[in-house]
């Protein structure tokens, strides 16, 4: 970082170029303003913007909201001021716009530039870059074309801006914290070019109030035939900025000052109404501690309340309990009971079971005693071959029944009976065939192993002989077919199917052969009987009713033989089953036993569980009643709801006597209470309590409240002498404050008159034209200034306040000062000056002369007290060379502008204006250079709204000659009048 020279003559401040770019009504203008200049241009160009936009560069803002106070942008044809809205599109239209100042300082040259900022409304952002503008130029304009005027850069944003600026040095910033922007553009830090790099005005001092002050006199550079108001309001900032430290600045908040004298007068009329009530206290004292004896009943009250509350709950705690209890008892016994129920049907089914089992196994006996006596009758036969034999006895004997009872079925029986004599005459042959045959029976020719699963099967199978010995074929034939059965425990199993196993027997040929031949003999008998019946019909009865009997006889037989295979597993399982009823009934009779007992148990709990719930019940009806008087007495006493007892009363005192005497206590107490409430109430009228949610105004305030009431009460007569005290105290503070109040008054006046001797002293031998003395009157307001000895007449000190008639002088100054304007009653430095005169006096005249100067003397008078305030504000010794702006030059007289020229150039500014093309050739050479800005256009704007193009230099003259090196002859030779 390089220091710059520590002599004062280098320390130069200059604001050497301003560029507009698509902004303003300009495509693109570019405008030197290091030395005077004169911006020509048709009438509604926008030249007087292009002035105006300089304060965008000097105040350190970063949006146009409230741009009226900030940049004051006049709208001179509608004598008003142009609206936020307004001025940030005029020069910010597009996001093309962008606003370039070069400027210098002791640190090098820099550039500002402003652009359009999307983030939020009406708002703008600045960079600084330490380098010319002719370095910058490229960015935002093409010059190389054909005609020499150039044409918009294409893609011409920030973003990209912003990265060829940080290429160019490092040392770019980006800003928009109005803060750090008043200590970039003001700061004095002359040795240090790092702090003061982009400074365009050095204060001297970096506080707020010479901000404040430069600002305003920034803006009077804009307005140089500014109203006397406005120089006195920039007088009045540059007199508070002047001041040596920032509390001496002029700020008389009347408002608060009165209000005081307010509350120390209505503290004081307060604590009087308070004494005089003394003697009512006293007496309200003596009642309450008399109602304080009694105010324990209460607390007992909510004791009992509670110990009710608590009793019932405990009751019902119990209640339930008991009830659970007895409900457990009496379920259990019930269960017991349908248990017992149970027992006895399920016994009763059982002996049912046990008596069905008997009966079967009677059954059972008889059937399989039956069968083996029936069986025992045929010898070796199996069941089957008997029970065909019964079978065909029965079909004989039935045959012969209907034959007995009629002819025509007699001669069929008669043919029946020959058919089955010659039948049973041949099985008698084929029995002794058999019988001659018996040794090549089956039984005898297969082993055990085959012959059991087929015997199994028919036992008549293994009866069967082939008459020979089998040949190997068929023997193997059989063997694979008994291999078939598996053997199982109680025979064989084909498959899914059971064949019992059956015992081998021999057959008994003599046997059967005595049955055939028992049975040829029946029926020869039965063929005579038949024959005989014939002739002999009173025998017919007699034969028909035996005959009847032989059948029902057979058929009980073959019912018998039914019966028999199935007695013995009859009489097993009824056995087992008559058993196993008979265990269970055991078992039955041993769990009705037990739950006898346990039911005899119970009925004596459940009997003494039904006694304690009913005395449970009785107690808890007790303390329901009582549940209800309190209720009773808290409707007739509301304030008792809110008493919150210590303890509750133990359970089991709660009685009905105890309640007696509290309601007793009670209805004493209340008595005292609407007593103590009469006094309270009447301090509350009289404004000495403050009630301020009415609860003493209920019927029934809580108790707590009045004894709040009453130790506020007790407290503010006891602390009484204190107040006293202190209010006085506070007065004397007060009186001080009218002191300092006093002597504000009196110093700011003070310091208004020697400024203006200070001023005046600085204008000694300053000429204007034909103005050789110049004088500056500083007024304030005459009721300032008879506010100012009101306050010198009073005396401040004492422990007494101020008279009133002082204070309603006060009100009046107020009244009349400040009308109705605003709220806010602060007596500043801005109101107090309420304007600037100036006395001058011309050459030959003997005394100063109070008329008006016109126009162009005032302005040049303002441009000189301006220059003098701007010195008190500037760091000292800094050398300016920064553009004045005076719009619309023709109003200054001709002849006085070679001596404006001159007075500029020697305090450091350069003469900045604008007229239209009827300003005179002779001011035009006076000023030296001019600028024509609206005769050159471009066909490749940025906006086909805007195609206004200047730059290259402005033309100028001197000594009478043309300066035909200021200028780009170039684009000179382009120019031509342009259709406005």
């Amino acid at each position: 970082m390089t220091e710059p020279q520590a002599s004062a003559s280098t320390f130069t401040f200059g604001i050497r170029r301003l560029v507009l770019v698509d902004s303003a009504g300009f495509c693109y203008v570019e405008i030197p303003v290091d030395n005077h200049g004169l911006i020509l241009g048709p009438g509604n160009l926008g030249k007087s913007s292009l002035l105006n936009s300089l304060r965008l560069f000097l105040l350190p803002e970063n949006n146009f909201k409230n741009s009226r106070k900030k940049f004051a942008f006049r709208n001179a044809s509608a004598g008003s001021f142009y609206t936020n809205e307004e001025s940030y599109q005029h020069y910010f239209p597009s996001q093309y716009s962008f606003l370039i100042m070069e400027a210098e300082n002791p640190a090098g040259t820099h550039c500002q530039i402003l652009y359009r900022d999307n983030a939020s409304q009406l708002s703008y952002g600045r960079a600084f870059v330490p380098v010319g503008y002719d370095q910058l130029r490229p960015l935002f304009w093409d010059g190389d074309d054909d005609e020499g005027i150039g044409q918009a850069v294409p893609e011409l944003s920030f973003s990209r801006l912003s990265e060829a600026l940080k290429k160019l040095s490092k040392e770019t910033r980006l800003v928009s914290d109005p803060a750090r922007l008043k200590t970039m553009l003001y700061s004095s830090e002359l040795m240090n070019a790092e702090g003061v790099r982009y400074s365009v005005l050095p204060l001297g001092e970096s506080d707020e109030r010479r901000v404040q002050s430069l600002r305003t006199l920034i803006l009077l550079l804009f307005e140089m035939k500014a109203d006397d108001q406005a120089m006195a309001n920039a007088v009045a900032s540059i007199i508070e900025a002047d001041k040596k430290f920032a509390d001496d600045a002029f700020d008389f908040n009347i408002d608060d000052f009165l209000s005081r004298h307010d509350q120390l007068k209505q503290q004081q009329t307060h604590w009087n109404r308070i004494e005089k009530e003394r003697h009512r206290f006293e007496k309200l004292n003596r009642d309450y501690q008399a109602y304080q004896r009694l105010l324990r009943s209460q607390y007992d009250f909510a004791a009992f309340r509670d110990g009710v509350a608590g009793a019932l709950r405990a009751i019902g705690e119990q209640r339930k309990a008991a009830v659970e209890v007895f409900n457990e008892q009496n379920d259990t016994l019930r269960h017991v009971l349908q248990t017992l129920k149970k027992l006895e049907q399920e016994d009763s089914g059982l002996k049912g079971e046990i008596r069905s089992a008997a009966r079967r196994i009677q059954q059972a006996e008889q059937a399989r005693k039956d069968g083996e006596l029936l069986v025992s009758q045929y010898g070796e036969m199996t069941l089957q071959e008997i029970g065909e034999i019964q079978k065909e006895e029965l079909e004989n004997k039935q045959g012969y029944l209907a034959a007995l009872k009629s002819a025509a079925q007699a001669e069929i029986r008669f043919e029946q009976i020959e058919r089955k004599s010659k039948e049973l005459l041949r099985q008698k042959e084929a029995l002794a065939e058999r019988e001659s045959k018996q040794q090549w029976q089956l039984q005898n020719q297969l082993d055990e192993a085959t012959a059991a699963p087929l015997r199994a099967i028919d036992p008549r199978l293994m009866m069967a002989s082939p008459g020979q010995d089998l040949d190997a074929g068929s023997k193997a034939v059989i063997e694979a077919f008994a291999r078939l059965f598996v053997p199982s425990s109680q025979g064989f199993d084909w498959y899914d199917t059971e064949f019992r196993a059956e015992p081998a027997r021999q057959t008994n040929f003599a046997e059967q052969r005595q049955h055939l031949e028992s049975e040829l003999h029946g029926l020869e008998k039965e063929r005579s009987e038949l024959a005989d019946t014939s002739n002999q019909e009173h025998d017919r009865p007699r034969l028909i009713e035996r005959t009847e009997k032989e059948i029902q006889a057979i058929e009980k037989d073959l019912e018998t033989l039914n019966r028999y295979p199935a007695a013995a597993t009859m009489l097993r399982d009824a056995t087992e089953e008559k058993e196993a009823a008979e265990q269970q009934q055991a078992r039955l009779e041993e769990q009705a036993r037990l739950a006898q007992e346990q039911q005899d148990a119970l009925q004596q709990k459940v009997a003494k569980a039904r006694g304690e719930k009913e005395r449970i019940e009785e107690r808890e009806r007790e303390l329901v009643g009582l549940n209800r008087s309190i209720g009773t007495v808290e409707h007739r006493f509301p304030h008792l709801k809110a008493v919150q007892a210590e303890a509750p009363l133990a359970p089991d005192v709660v009685s009905v006597a105890g309640f007696d005497d509290l309601q007793t206590q009670l209805d004493d107490l209340e008595e005292r209470r609407r007593s103590i409430l009469d006094h309270l109430r009447q301090f509350v009228y009289l404004g000495i309590l403050d009630d301020g949610n009415g609860e003493l105004q209920k019927d029934s305030p809580a108790s707590t409240h009045i004894r709040e009431v009453f130790k506020g009460l007790a407290d503010l007569f006891a602390g009484l002498p204190e107040q006293w005290r202190m209010l006085e105290e506070q007065i004397a503070i007060h009186n001080e404050t009218v002191a300092s109040y006093r002597q504000a008054l009196k110093s700011n006046h003070e310091h208004i008159s020697r400024f203006e001797a200070q001023l005046n002293r600085e204008l000694e031998g300053v000429q204007i034209n034909d103005l050789v003395e110049i004088r500056v009157d500083i007024y304030t307001d005459p009721k300032f200034r008879n506010l100012v000895e009101e306050a010198n007449n009073i005396d401040p000190f004492g422990h007494q306040l101020q008279s009133d008639a002082f204070y309603d002088r006060l009100r009046v100054f107020v009244a009349d000062f400040f009308g109705e304007q605003g709220s806010s009653k602060r007596l500043t430095m801005d109101k107090v000056i309420t304007g600037i005169s100036y006395r001058t006096r011309k050459e030959n005249a003997a005394n100063l002369d109070k008329k008006g100067q016109s126009t162009s003397t005032t302005a040049l008078i303002n441009l000189e007290l301006v220059y003098r305030l701007l010195k008190r504000v500037l760091y000292p010794g800094v050398r300016l060379s920064f553009p004045m702006v005076l719009d619309e030059l023709a109003s200054v007289d001709i002849s006085q502008m070679p001596a404006l020229l001159d007075r500029l150039g020697k305090q450091g500014f350069n003469l900045f204006s604008a007229a239209t093309h009827s300003a005179s050739a002779e001011v035009i050479y006076l000023i030296g250079r001019h600028l024509e800005v609206g005769q050159m256009r471009t066909g490749k704007p940025y906006s086909p709204q805007r195609t206004l193009v200047f730059w290259g230099g402005p033309e100028g003259f001197t000594g009478g000659q043309p300066l035909s090196h200021w200028a780009d002859q170039t684009q000179n030779s382009l120019l031509e009048a342009a259709d406005e």
